[in-house]
Formats: C-alpha cells, sequence, structure tokens
C-alpha cells in the first residue's frame, strides 16, 4: 500500500484531471480500501483540497477559497448593482424574506434600510452582518456548519433550520442558467435552496448574464419553479422562449 503522502497525491492527480469524480470511481482508480480512501477523503478536505458531497469528490481549483470568496465579490459590480436595484422595486415593506449567501445578494441587502419592518432570514455570515447595522430590518441566521471561506452556513442542521419560517420572497442566485434549468456548483448549496423555495409563497433569482447559456454540476430546479428572473441585459432568444414557455417573468 502507498504510504498517505503518496495516496493523496494521486487522488490530487485523479482531480486534476477529472474534476468531479464519484467515490466508488475513485475507489476502483487508487485500489484502495473503503475504510483508507474515506480517511484520505476527509484529510483532503480538511486542508481544503476537494469537497465530498453525495457520493462524490469535487476538486477545489482555487488556491484559496476565501480569496475565490472574496474575488467573486469583485466580479460583474455594476451588474450585480443594476440587478438589486431592479429587484428592490419588489420588495415592499413589511414583506419576511429569505436571501441566500452570495455576493450578488449581497449587493442586495446593502438596500434593504429603506424599507420599514422587513424580516430577513439568510444563510449567508455577510450578509447578516451588514443586515445587523439596519435597526428596520430582524435578521435570522441559519444554524449549522460554516463552511471555509464561502461565508455560507450549510448541511442538515441549516436546512432543517428553514422549517421554523413561511417567507413571502425567497431571492436567491445560482452559478450557472440556460434552457433546460438553474445551476449550483455545490450539492449543498443546492439542497439548501431548494428548501429555500419550497418556504416561499414566491421565488426572485438574481443572475446576471456571465452565467447564461452554461450548465454547473447539481441542477437545483427547472425554470418553472422560478417565478421571476432579474439580470443586467436580454438573454439570447432560445433562452427568453424557454423562459416564455416555463411562464416565467423576466426582468432587466
Amino acid at each position: 500500500m502507498l504510504d498517505k503522502s503518496k495516496r493523496h497525491k494521486n487522488i490530487l492527480d485523479i482531480l486534476k484531471r477529472r474534476k468531479i469524480i464519484s467515490v466508488q470511481e475513485l475507489l476502483t482508480l487508487t485500489y484502495s480500501s473503503k475504510s483508507t480512501l474515506r480517511r484520505d477523503l476527509i484529510a483532503l478536505e480538511k486542508q481544503n483540497r476537494l469537497i465530498r458531497e453525495y457520493g462524490h469528490v469535487k476538486l477545489i481549483e482555487s488556491k484559496n477559497i476565501e480569496y475565490s470568496y472574496n474575488a467573486r465579490m469583485q466580479e460583474h459590480q455594476w451588474e450585480k448593482r443594476k440587478i438589486a436595484a431592479i429587484a428592490m422595486q419588489l420588495i415592499d415593506s413589511n414583506m419576511t424574506l429569505f436571501l441566500d449567501s452570495s455576493s450578488t445578494l449581497y449587493e442586495l441587502t446593502s438596500l434593504l434600510n429603506t424599507k420599514r419592518n422587513l424580516t430577513v432570514v439568510t444563510n449567508g455570515i455577510f450578509n447578516a452582518e451588514q443586515l445587523d447595522q439596519f435597526k428596520n430590518v430582524h435578521t435570522f441566521l441559519a444554524g449549522g456548519r460554516l463552511y471555509p471561506g464561502t461565508g455560507s452556513v450549510l448541511g442538515e442542521y441549516a436546512t432543517s433550520y428553514l422549517n421554523h419560517f413561511k417567507v413571502d420572497l425567497t431571492i436567491l442566485s445560482c452559478s450557472a442558467l440556460d434552457a433546460h434549468g438553474v445551476y449550483m456548483s455545490s450539492s449543498k448549496q443546492a439542497s439548501l435552496k431548494r428548501k429555500m423555495m419550497q418556504i416561499a409563497k414566491k421565488t426572485l433569482l438574481l443572475c446576471d448574464s456571465s452565467k447564461f447559456e452554461h450548465t454547473n454540476y447539481f441542477k437545483l430546479s427547472d425554470l418553472a419553479a422560478i417565478d421571476t428572473i432579474i439580470t443586467d441585459k436580454a438573454p439570447s432568444i432560445a433562452l427568453r422562449d424557454a423562459l416564455i414557455t416555463a411562464d416565467t417573468t423576466l426582468l432587466f
């Protein structure tokens, strides 16, 4: 049997080629026992080298996850601010909202002090920190595991926490969007956001145009599950036609 450092290198070399792989296939490729592979994957996850999600393993390609989150905060800022301004037109005083932990929603939270008596539930620590400055907002932060560098509280505890709420509007972002649906790069994010959608009367998706016509590892929902999509410019004719078929409102 290879020593631990060589086993870890072998796993990472496989992931660099494949990006995402099932645990079962990784067992075959590494010739490891289930217990050995499990220990190796746990160790590499603690080093922020990979993510284990529902029978699959995904490579973390960024050199630093926290930098990756900060980088997303800097990307497409003009587009996110435009989208947030449009979204504010759909938010009324006295509403109860669920906001996800995305950088797009961070732009929206900065505007919520203009409304009266809002209740906001979020799984984003940076969003909660910003909302804490506003006396007009009652903020609830989901409990659970804080995933390093993501600013997100995720997992079964966070998801079960949402059972205590029924909200007027869930507002979320995504990793990718095409004519077949809405996608996330993380199954844990997708799972929590599906729960967010279930507890809401309506769902609003904020998605800048850089995410159009792409897919990602995990499907969040069909387009028909989204009531309104707000973006910064018109999508392709094919995507617009798909939104019409899904009876999803498009604003830009």
